[in-house]
């Protein structure tokens, strides 16, 4: 079963969009987890167009300004997501597979720009962490610098 998580920098292009139709189909993605998606809403149609023709259960946070907003999607035919939670930084998906019962949750972050932010940030990801008894794969942009050389300064991008 493959997973594709991605930091789109932004959904909104028709382009943007064909890339990722394309990698669910050739890649036979079952769960996608997009992150700074910078959209407020997803229409069902934008969403039809996404998946290619495949179901998938969708849910989403929206962005805030221009930046920001996950999607997290998961295939109906194979999984059956039995719950989820959308929150501040993340979204989380209890899953279960429809052959084998085997039950797992797949997370997805887009942690804050704004590093005053990264505690509260932290904070989740250690009660989602503590708050769930499944397996649990979590993944996404966590936006973390742990030192000052992993700064990004004096960057330029056309």
């Amino acid at each position: 079963m493959k997973i594709l998580m991605w930091n789109m920098r932004g959904l909104g292009k028709p382009a943007r969009r064909r890339q990722v139709r394309e990698h669910i189909f050739q890649e036979k993605i079952y769960v996608v987890g997009l992150q700074e998606t910078v959209k407020g809403v997803f229409s069902d149609q934008d969403l039809q167009d996404l998946a290619g023709g495949l179901q998938f259960t969708w849910v989403w946070l929206p962005a805030r300004g221009h930046s920001g907003g996950i999607l997290l999607g998961a295939r109906v035919d194979t999984l059956e997501v039995e719950a989820h939670d959308i929150r501040e930084f993340s979204i989380q998906m209890d899953l279960r597979n429809r052959l084998t019962n085997f039950r797992w949750s797949v997370v997805v972050v887009y942690g804050p720009a704004q590093h005053d932010l990264s505690r509260n940030f932290l904070a989740e990801l250690d009660e989602i962490c503590n708050k769930r008894n499944l397996p649990m794969i979590m993944g996404g942009d966590f936006n973390l610098i742990r030192k000052e050389s992993e700064k990004l300064i004096n960057t330029i991008t056309c």
